[in-house]
């Protein structure tokens, strides 16, 4: 099995399809996602781990809805298995096109509930993830100006924007924001490699067994970028 980020939080995506923009987005400790990656039924779903082995795509085709009231607890360990977890259903447009789809306080109620750290997720408009990264309010505030893919670097500790130096930009279509838990998601057109490897998602290994890993894609977009 690929190791996971120790000591790391982790990121578990669910979908019901590869190309969805409908997903349960799940913030663990690594200790929770080994238990989890001990038990996983690899002849009902499929998985994928991102190039830091801190987020983990499970595609789950019995993933289902359900009353999005539902919220899953963020102080009880999470049933990982539970095929009727809330998915993203609570996700609120907050900029689209270059505008702001919703009213200056709107926005500052939800910028007070920024923590000092959360996950973006960017995706391309297929609906396939690109990549999962880590972003400060300072991070999305740079993005609705610029409209560019912005990230907050933790190895650097400063202010990323994905694509700066190599040209392999990502050019917003709409930002969202998702409260319980916090993350936001980019709905993006990307130039080129999202992934710092050269291929067009950071997600271009698919485990399918405990010792099996096969590529998503064929070739690179290009050589290492960044």
């Amino acid at each position: 099995m690929i190791p996971i980020a120790k000591n790391n939080t982790i990121v578990l995506l669910q979908k019901a399809e590869f190309l969805s923009d409908t997903f349960l987005l799940q913030i663990l400790s690594s200790g929770d996602m080994e238990s989890y990656l001990e038990t996983f039924a690899f002849h009902d779903k499929q998985l994928f781990v991102d190039c830091d082995e801190d987020c983990f795509l499970v595609v789950d085709p019995k993933l289902s809805f359900v009353d999005p009231k539902f919220s899953v607890s963020q102080t009880q360990p999470p049933d990982l298995d539970n095929s009727k977890l809330k998915l993203n259903t609570a996700l609120i447009s907050i900029w689209k096109d270059g505008s702001l789809s919703l009213g200056d306080e709107d926005l500052a109620k939800y910028l007070e509930r920024f923590p000092p750290l959360c996950p973006i997720l960017a995706q391309d408009p297929t609906g396939k993830d690109l990549m999962l990264a880590w972003g400060k309010k300072e991070s999305l505030l740079s993005a609705i100006r610029s409209g560019l893919g912005t990230y907050f670097s933790r190895s650097r500790n400063g202010k990323w924007v994905k694509g700066e130096e190599s040209g392999h930009l990502q050019h917003l279509k709409e930002i969202y924001i998702n409260l319980d838990p916090f993350y936001i998601l980019y709905k993006t057109n990307q130039i080129g490699a999202a992934c710092h490897t050269g291929y067009y998602s950071c997600f271009f290994r698919e485990l399918k067994d405990e010792s099996t890993v096969s590529f998503v894609y064929s070739k690179k977009v290009g050589a290492k970028i960044e």
